[in-house]
C-alpha cells in the first residue's frame, strides 16, 4: 500500500472513528482503524462490533493494500504533522511509515485478516429522509434514553412511521428513561420496515447525529431483522439494533390538560439557570408555582440557601402549584430552537407536556416530582 492523501482530509477521516473505536478493549483491533487503498481513495473502516463506521476519502494510490492500525495514535500524527500533503506506506513487518515535510513517523500495524468482522446487514427496506431531519430528530430525543443498559427497552430510541396531520408520511423517533418522554417526527420517502421488537443503541445515535450535522444532503436509511443502516454519499453506518420491546408510551399522555403555559423561551432558559445553581445535587428538583400573569421558580439548598425567580407567563387555567427536575427542562430547551414554549398541565401530580407553538413533529413529557 502506498498513497498521498491531503492532510485535512485524513484528519477529518480519523476524526470521524473516534467516537467509534473501543480505547478500553482487550481486543487491540477494536482500538484500530482499518486502511484501505483502492482506486482513487483511501477506505477507513472503524467499528466496535455493534457499529461500524465505512467511508471513503479522495488520495492518489500509488499501490492497493490494506492495514490496520491504532486509530487514536494515528490521529495525534495526523495533527501534528507541518505540511499538506501526506505521504502513507506500507513497509514490512505490518508498519505504516507517514511521511510529511520533514516529519517521519513508522506506526506498528496489524494485517487486514486480523480486523475484526463489521456487523451483519439483512437490508430489506430502504427509506430516504433530509439530512438536516435527521440530524434533529435525533437531537431532540437523544438525551432521554436511558443510561442505564439494564432497563430493559429503555436503553435505546423507537422508530416507527406515522401519519402527519397533513397526511405526510413521517417516521417518529421516541426516547425515555422512564421520568421523560420525548419524539420527533421527520418527512420521507420510501418503505419503512423496522421491526417493532428492535431499538436503536444511543451510541449509533450518537455517531449519526455527528455525521449527519455536516455530510449529506439526503440520507438513506436500510432496515433488516436486526440491522440498520445509514448511508450517504462516501459514507456508510452499519447498526446493530438492540433487542428490546419499547413501552406503549402514548399511555402516559394526558387526553386533556387543564392549564396552558405560554413562556418566553430564553426568559424560561435563563431564569432556569440561575435557580439550578441552588437546586439539590441528587435531584435538580424546583418548586414551580404557575400564577395568572407568571411563572415563579423557587430552589432550597440545606448547604447553600434558596434562590427566586419570576419571569411573565400566560396562564389559562388555574393556578397551579408543583415540582419539576429542572434539568429535565434545560435538556428540551437545549436540543430545541424555537422562540416560545407551551406547557400543558394537568394537576399537580400529572405529567408536564412541552410543545413548540410553530410546530406539529416535536412533543416532550417531562414528569413531576413531590417536594416535601
Amino acid at each position: 500500500m502506498e498513497l498521498y492523501i491531503d492532510r485535512d482530509e485524513l484528519i477529518r477521516g480519523l476524526a470521524r472513528v473516534q467516537g467509534i473505536v473501543e480505547r478500553r478493549t482487550t481486543n487491540p483491533a477494536l482500538a484500530h482503524v482499518l486502511l484501505s487503498a483502492s482506486g482513487e481513495s483511501l477506505r477507513m473502516t472503524a467499528t466496535d462490533t455493534m457499529v461500524a463506521l465505512v467511508a471513503d476519502y479522495a488520495a492518489r494510490v500509488e499501490t492497493e493494500g490494506d492495514l490496520s492500525v491504532d486509530a487514536q495514535s494515528f490521529f495525534q500524527i495526523a495533527r501534528s504533522l507541518p505540511e499538506p500533503t501526506v505521504h502513507l506506506e506500507l513497509t514490512s513487518s505490518n508498519r505504516l511509515a507517514v511521511r510529511s515535510g520533514q516529519a517521519q513517523f513508522h506506526i506498528v500495524g496489524m494485517a487486514a485478516d486480523e480486523y475484526p468482522p463489521l456487523p451483519a446487514r439483512d437490508d430489506r427496506a430502504t427509506l430516504d429522509v433530509a439530512g438536516s431531519d435527521l440530524c434533529r430528530i435525533i437531537e431532540e430525543t437523544l438525551y432521554a434514553v436511558s443510561t442505564d443498559d439494564n432497563r430493559y427497552g429503555l436503553n435505546g430510541a423507537h422508530l416507527e412511521e406515522i401519519t402527519g396531520e397533513d397526511s405526510s408520511a413521517r417516521v417518529r423517533l421516541v426516547t425515555t428513561d422512564g421520568s421523560r418522554l420525548s419524539w420527533s417526527e421527520a418527512v420521507y420517502n420510501g418503505e419503512f420496515g423496522m421491526g417493532r421488537r428492535m431499538l436503536l443503541p444511543r451510541k449509533a445515535l450518537g455517531e449519526v447525529r455527528k455525521l449527519s450535522s455536516t455530510e449529506g444532503e439526503r440520507w438513506d436509511i436500510a432496515f433488516g431483522e436486526r440491522s440498520a443502516t445509514f448511508a450517504t454519499r462516501g459514507l456508510t453506518f452499519m447498526v446493530r439494533l438492540v433487542d428490546g420491546e419499547f413501552p406503549e408510551y402514548r399511555q402516559v399522555l394526558p387526553e386533556a390538560c387543564k392549564r396552558t403555559i405560554t413562556l418566553d423561551r430564553q426568559a424560561f432558559s435563563d431564569a432556569l439557570r440561575r435557580v439550578s445553581i441552588v437546586a439539590s445535587d441528587r435531584n435538580h428538583s424546583v418548586r414551580f408555582a404557575f400564577e395568572t400573569d407568571r411563572l415563579v421558580l423557587t430552589a432550597q439548598n440545606v448547604d447553600l440557601g434558596d434562590a427566586r425567580e419570576e419571569l411573565p407567563a400566560g396562564l389559562e387555567g388555574e393556578p397551579l402549584f408543583t415540582g419539576f427536575n429542572v434539568k429535565y427542562f434545560q435538556d428540551i430547551l437545549a436540543a430545541t430552537r424555537s422562540d416560545r414554549l407551551l406547557l400543558e398541565l394537568g394537576d399537580a401530580l400529572d405529567p408536564c407536556i412541552v410543545r413548540l407553538p410553530d410546530r406539529d413533529d416535536a412533543l416532550f413529557v417531562v414528569m413531576p416530582m413531590r417536594l416535601d
